[in-house]
């Protein structure tokens, strides 16, 4: 006798609840908007021979001058070790310096090259074409108050 296939089973809502919110919750929208927007962008900026970590460096020192390693992990949410990597490179390449503190030689200050700055310049165009590539089709207003609503939830989720 030929076995039949069965649908999975349907777990049904709670009593009260339809299902069909689902269709228009934000989380996901929100998670697949973040992963193709970064996925377009890294390969925008593998174009220009950096990535995305090195992006994000770059522009967090350019933005906010030297840092000390520790306050540039905090800024940029990565854990020191994952940093270390990614400065190590960066060093090698002369894009950055590390510079020790004489009082306390586990405290480095890291701050843009000559050759940083230069490469800041070469992807900030890269940043920028894309970002006008990913808001086509919005207006001016539409993009700040997208920004303002971005920022809104950032409060929501991450206030206590």
């Amino acid at each position: 006798m030929p076995r039949q296939e069965q649908s999975p089973a349907r777990t049904p809502a709670p009593p009260g609840v339809d299902p069909d919110w689902l269709h228009h919750s934000i989380a996901p929208k929100l998670r697949l908007a973040a992963k193709e927007s970064r996925t377009f962008f890294e390969e925008e900026l593998g174009r220009s021979g950096a990535t995305f970590a090195t992006w994000t460096m770059l522009a967090t020192l350019k933005l906010e001058g030297p840092l000390i390693q520790r306050a540039l992990a905090q800024y940029l949410s990565i854990e020191g070790p994952t940093l270390s990597r990614h400065l190590e490179t960066m060093e090698r390449r002369g894009l950055v310096t590390r510079t020790r503190d004489g009082a306390d030689r586990r405290v480095a200050t890291v701050a843009l090259t000559d050759e940083g700055e230069r490469m800041y310049a070469t992807i900030e165009a890269v940043a920028l074409r894309s970002q006008q590539r990913m808001l086509e089709g919005l207006s001016e207003e539409d993009v700040e108050q997208l920004g303002t609503l971005l920022d809104r939830i950032l409060r929501n989720v991450t206030s206590g």
